[in-house]
């Protein structure tokens, strides 16, 4: 049977087989130095009794100056150039079982054969890294061979987007997701028409242009700016496929050194110098599923926010198609999935409704209604809810269910990175052990997949278990079969015990660590994260809207508040004794019961408007984070809450002052009880801002109900319908702050009530009757309005980040 030959630059060996690895790592049958070639670059192995080189780079292995990813050796000498045509040369050839060796031969390259190692570009530091863990097997691994199965959607490595033909044409080539492009990718990140691609032509090099795409085009990890000329060996990304520019095609890079996570000596120091991880190194190897376990405080979330971007680490980095997660972020951020413990869809919705929502605020804007329905299907198919998309999510779903739900949520994107965030939280042990399974399908998909959990009932279905011990450190990595053997105990609850004792650290082995970066430099960048590409203003607002109004109609609690209210606070001001309404002039001029019945209206305004609004904002607020995350302006989800809840407040102000009124005396003068009427629904639609702004100040669901009542208080009090404010230094001036002031003014002011009061200290300057004090209360009710609106949007920014 032939043997293998192969010259290069350090000399010339013979290999029998079955294998012969080509790359940079020293401990490769044929290293070499070329830093465009990669770790483990080519394999040169026996199958059906001859030779075949598999090419497994990144770069790319070429003959005569094309790109050849699986060649088949025949007698004659073949030359390989390794990341390029004019790559560093190895020559293999075939020579006969019975031969007598050949002699070594010069050099083919004019590198010495003791050169050391040409150090990688600073921009590729991550070739340093240490190489994945071999795996039980015992058997090699080769972080540069092509991913085996990959994640849906991706192209397979070595495939070629851009035909020959097309090239040699000459013509430019349009990219994206339409079919009518000459390159189609379907990928729902991909913009319809995303990119141009001008073939090279003797004098000048392929020029790559960006047509405007939302979620950009990267040139070896640089965001496209109109156009940009691609270099032989290129990387470039469209949504989540990674490409490589040979000079001719672009083709697939899905190696398994680029579908892997690494961590790298991830620290997080906090004010005070506390250290909330400390050093955690790992890797996540493609089609893996990992649980983080381990007791409160120990900095599962910490690290789960160091890994996904969101909360960078101070010290340390992480890897992900090869490339800083954190230095390029907005490259990488919408392959990166997340799913929080709390439920990120509104349990009001059906699962259709909720899922179509999210994808039109998640996918981009050129994405059709057609294409948001075959999404959503696809997720639905994926998440085993085809059976469930009519049912209501809050009220016609299991706990596991509502769980895959806000799974398929992050999955609208076809992300290949999936963390998880205490899914099965609250579940009982039978609907625990179905979501770690649809995990596990999900990893078996091709994707990467993390969850941190405080459950140990379905570990045997992880790949790999990582406990962390108190102070954030790792105590163990590795399968979960090996987990209680480490810690020398035979129950989980007892690794619990064991991670709280003072000596832990001399009872188990520390794990090893690949660099301690904990005595660096903070990183300049560890504190913001970049803010995500955004849908125009007109789109997001619509489509908030819509969602508000859904959620409206489908909460029969809201809805019947909205109705209801108005009926009964109106019901209520028909109670006050006296038949003369609020006319001054059928009361004979007194007004005793005309400012009775102001005095019910503005409590009703104001218990209208926040009751309506202040739960909003704390009860989704862990939806409006992630959807913040991923590109949703805190602006407009504000804008979209007032307009919808302030229309409606605005609405319930009117009826209810109807309802006062209706059979009963009228304002006296010109249009009176509308003046009554329009300042109640413009004082019932400041309350909506103002509830929605404590909405956004509380921490929970319990603090809105003390803020109610002494909201609507202190409204009542400071509004001058119990007892005279004017006059009243200090007092007078902190009443001006409250738009219950203001509302009772413009009320008063439109049915003459104080005039009969002028010259005497029971006047109230603001509340004088005419046009002009009327429309100074309304002008100051909106101002303080417009104030009120500004907090809160500072308020909402405030909250999309801060940790409650």
């Amino acid at each position: 049977m032939d043997r293998l030959q192969v010259q290069w630059a350090g000399g010339t060996r013979t290999f029998a087989g079955p294998q012969v690895v080509v790359g940079r790592e020293l401990d490769c049958d044929v290293p070499v130095t070329d830093t465009r070639a990669s770790r483990r670059h080519a394999v040169l192995q026996r199958e059906d009794g001859g030779w075949v080189v598999v090419d497994a780079s990144s770069n790319g292995t070429y003959v005569a100056g094309r790109r050849v990813t699986r060649l088949p050796l025949t007698g004659a000498p073949v030359s390989l150039h390794l990341g390029g045509p004019a790559g560093e040369q190895v020559i293999v050839s075939l020579v006969a079982a019975t031969s007598r060796p050949v002699p070594a031969s010069p050099p083919v390259s004019p590198v010495p054969p003791q050169a050391p190692p040409v150090p990688p570009p600073a921009g590729e530091f991550w070739r340093n890294l240490p190489p994945p863990q071999v795996p039980a097997s015992g058997g090699p691994v080769d972080a540069w061979r092509p991913a085996g199965v990959l994640p849906p959607g991706q192209l397979p490595h070595g495939h070629s987007v851009v035909l020959p033909q097309q090239v040699r044409a000459g013509s430019a080539l349009t990219i994206g997701r339409d079919r009518g492009n000459d390159i189609v990718l379907a990928d729902p990140l991909v913009s319809r028409r995303h990119a141009r691609l001008e073939p090279a032509t003797p004098a000048a090099p392929a020029v790559l242009h960006d047509l405007g795409s939302f979620n950009g085009t990267f040139v070896d990890g640089r965001r496209v700016q109109g156009a940009v000329p691609l270099a032989v060996g290129a990387e470039v990304i469209f949504g989540n496929q990674t490409f490589r520019w040979d000079g001719g095609q672009l083709i697939a890079s899905a190696t398994a050194h680029e579908l892997t996570l690494y961590a790298d000596g991830l620290t997080q120091i906090v004010g005070g110098g506390r250290r909330l991880i400390e050093n955690v190194s790992f890797q996540l190897q493609p089609r893996s599923l990992t649980a983080v376990i381990g007791p409160s405080g120990s900095g599962k979330s910490t690290l789960l926010g160091a890994l996904t971007g969101l909360r960078p680490a101070s010290h340390g980095r992480v890897i992900w198609q090869g490339h800083d997660l954190y230095e390029h972020y907005d490259q990488l951020r919408f392959q990166i999935g997340l799913v929080p413990q709390q439920d990120i869809l509104h349990p009001q919705l059906k699962v259709r409704q909720g899922l179509r929502f999210a994808a039109q605020l998640r996918l981009p804007p050129d994405t059709t209604a057609a294409e948001w329905d075959h999404r959503v299907r696809t997720v639905a198919e994926q998440m085993q809810l085809t059976q469930r998309l009519d049912n209501r999510i809050g009220s016609q779903l299991s706990g596991g269910q509502r769980k895959r739900v806000s799974i398929a949520t992050e999955l609208l994107t076809a992300p290949p990175l999936l963390f998880l965030d205490e899914p099965t939280s609250g579940l009982d042990p039978g609907l625990d052990l179905e979501v770690m399974r649809q995990l596990r399908s999900l990893a078996d998909d091709g994707r990467v997949v993390m969850v941190v959990t405080h459950s140990v009932l379905a570990l045997d279905v992880c790949d790999d278990v990582l406990v962390l011990a108190p102070g954030g450190r790792i105590a163990y990595f590795g399968p979960p079969a090996g987990v209680l053997a480490h810690f020398g105990v035979t129950t989980y609850p007892e690794v619990f015990d064991l991670l709280d004792e003072p000596d832990l650290w001399q009872r188990i082995p520390a794990q090893q660590h690949a660099v301690d970066t904990a005595s660096l430099p903070r990183q300049s960048y560890g504190g913001a994260v970049p803010a995500p590409p955004r849908q125009s203003v007109t789109r997001q607002l619509g489509t908030l809207v819509r969602r508000n109004l859904a959620v409206v109609l489908a909460d029969r609690l809201l809805l019947g508040m909205l109705v209801l209210l108005p009926l009964i606070l109106g019901g209520l001001s028909r109670v006050v004794p006296g038949s003369d309404g609020i006319s001054i002039l059928a009361s004979g001029g007194r007004v005793g019961e005309a400012q009775q019945r102001l005095t019910v209206l503005i409590v009703a305004a104001c218990l209208m408007g926040t009751a309506l609004a202040i739960r909003e904002l704390v009860g989704e607020r862990p939806i409006f984070r992630r959807e913040y995350a991923v590109g949703l302006s805190p602006g407009i989800y504000f804008t979209s809450k007032l307009l919808v809840l302030g229309t409606a407040a605005f609405a319930q102000g009117l009826a209810v002052t109807f309802l006062a009124t209706v059979g009963l005396p009228g304002a006296d003068g010109t249009a009176g009880t509308f003046r009554v009427a329009l300042a109640i629904a413009v004082l019932s639609a400041v309350m909506v801002v103002i509830g929605l702004a404590l909405s956004a100040l509380v921490t929970s669901s319990e603090q809105t109900m003390p803020a109610l009542v002494g909201l609507v208080m202190l409204q009542l009090v400071l509004s001058g319908a119990l007892f005279e404010i004017a006059g009243r230094a200090g007092l007078e001036q902190l009443a001006w702050l409250s738009p219950s002031r203001w509302g009772y003014a413009a009320s008063a002011s439109a049915i003459q009530l104080v005039d009969r009061f002028a010259g005497t200290d029971r006047q109230d300057w603001i509340a004088q009757s005419g046009a002009g004090h009327y429309l100074m209360d309304l002008g100051m009710l909106v101002l303080l309005g417009a104030a009120a609106f500004g907090i809160g949007l500072l308020l909402v920014r405030r909250s999309a980040t801060a940790d409650d």
